[in-house]
């Protein structure tokens, strides 16, 4: 959807929590407004009102999007769903022209409840807890450099909440907008043209708010300017319940962005870690990328929450993951990495019980192998027991390998999930069962 304004561009990008397009976003005007509600000018057209003369008009993108009160999370959920921790986070807000400030939020924050005032609804009370969740999403957007939602928007909310409702945005801006202005012009637009989805900002048992801002600083044909990032959070919880962190306005309680070094992602990892979803799935950048490893190899770790990633690139072999956290991750790191079984040569790839990846060292390949009742085990596909493993019909013929290769007397055997043992001596393959 594409909408020309006087002196503003807007379009929109939607992704929403519960998929699917309401008919009420789908149209390319904004949703009526509810019983009651009285929109002053600068609320319902915001995108109408000029900048300075000679500003550029800037650009706007955001979504929304609702969720339930979730199910209990699993001990260990997969890292795609988790939020990275703040301290894991780019700190992007710490490299722009506009630090992230109270004031930021406060505005943020006050034209919320204006909208809520003219639907004549309750006024929202802030809470750190929610707005330190949501400053970790407005970070991550502004690390992956795009809006998005977050997977797991739950993540550090207080216990309680029945539902809530996620709004988030992305504006790029040069000119004389600056810091709050830029925010309330974000604030103006979501708010405006994302105003029912489930759950929406008009509800009446609404009663919390977690707001986090995050700016980067851009160069580009038009001269120097910044992104900002905006995620709004609305909560609900039982009336007459106690949540912690609640404060009345943002100067009582405001949580400023937690910065950490900033890390270079470029190139074919680069390429590769935003194909595999970026910041929300992989996490951070720990380092910057580095080389000097066997075959011209070069590498970056990720991190989000106990969970590291390795993308690693060499000639020939193109950038492939290594899920270090994993049993497959694990047991090339602890053969000694590359050194051993040498880089990957693909990502890691399930198949029906199991899962392998495969690494190439000095022309050879070796596959790491992984299923629940087997472990971790390596076969050599550039070996005679691999070749005829492979020709058998691999895991779905003789199953996972149950143990390496292994030496018995003059023989080098090695047995597989389905009863069957491949043995190896004088340039003879076999199996036995």
């Amino acid at each position: 959807m594409n909408l020309a304004r006087t002196a503003l561009v807007v379009s929109t990008s939607f992704a929403l929590l519960l998929g699917g397009v309401p008919a009420a976003l789908a149209a390319p005007t904004p949703p009526p407004a509810p019983p009651g509600f009285s929109a002053p000018p600068e609320l319902s057209e915001p995108a109408e009102r000029p900048g300075p003369a000679g500003t550029p008009a800037p650009s706007l993108h955001g979504g929304s999007g609702s969720d339930a009160a979730p199910a209990p999370a699993p001990a260990d959920p997969p890292a795609a769903e988790r939020v990275p921790a703040a301290g894991d986070l780019a700190g992007a807000a710490s490299a722009g022209v506009h630090p992230t400030t109270v004031q930021d939020v406060t505005e943020a924050f006050k034209i919320v409840n204006d909208h809520r005032s003219q639907a004549r609804r309750a006024p929202l009370v802030y809470n750190t807890a929610l707005s330190r969740n949501a400053q970790q999403w407005a970070d991550t957007m502004a690390a992956a450099r795009k809006e998005s939602r977050n997977p797991d928007p739950w993540a550090g909310a207080p216990a309680g909440g029945i539902r809530m409702d996620q709004y988030y945005g992305k504006g790029v801006f040069t000119g004389a907008f600056e810091g709050a202005e830029a925010v309330e012009a974000l604030t103006h637009y979501l708010l405006d043209f994302f105003p029912r989805n489930g759950t929406d900002q008009f509800a009446r048992d609404l009663t919390h708010l977690g707001i986090g801002v995050s700016h980067v600083a851009t160069s580009g044909p038009r001269g120097p300017g910044w992104e900002t990032y905006l995620t709004i959070y609305y909560y609900a919880y039982p009336a007459g319940q106690t949540v912690p962190g609640t404060t009345a306005t943002p100067a009582q309680g405001f949580v400023p962005p937690v910065t950490a070094p900033s890390y270079t992602v470029r190139g074919a990892i680069g390429t590769k870690y935003h194909r595999l979803g970026g910041a929300p799935a992989l996490g951070q950048p720990t380092m910057n990328e580095r080389g000097g490893l066997v075959d011209g190899g070069v590498y970056q770790q990720f991190r989000t929450g106990t969970r590291t990633t390795t993308i690693y690139w060499a000639p020939g072999h193109g950038a492939m993951a290594v899920k270090n956290y994993g049993s497959i991750g694990g047991r090339w790191v602890a053969a000694g990495r590359e050194h051993h079984f040498g880089l990957p040569v693909t990502d890691e790839h399930p198949v029906t019980g199991g899962a392998y990846q495969v690494f190439r060292r000095d022309g050879r390949s070796t596959m790491l192998m992984w299923s629940p009742g087997t472990g971790t085990r390596a076969i050599k596909q550039h070996g005679a027991i691999g070749r005829a493993w492979k020709a058998a019909g691999s895991e779905r013929g003789w199953g996972f390998p149950v143990t390496d290769e292994y030496r018995h007397g003059a023989e080098v055997r090695q047995r597989f999930s389905k009863g069957y043992t491949v043995h190896y001596a004088a340039g003879r393959t076999w199996a036995t069962r």
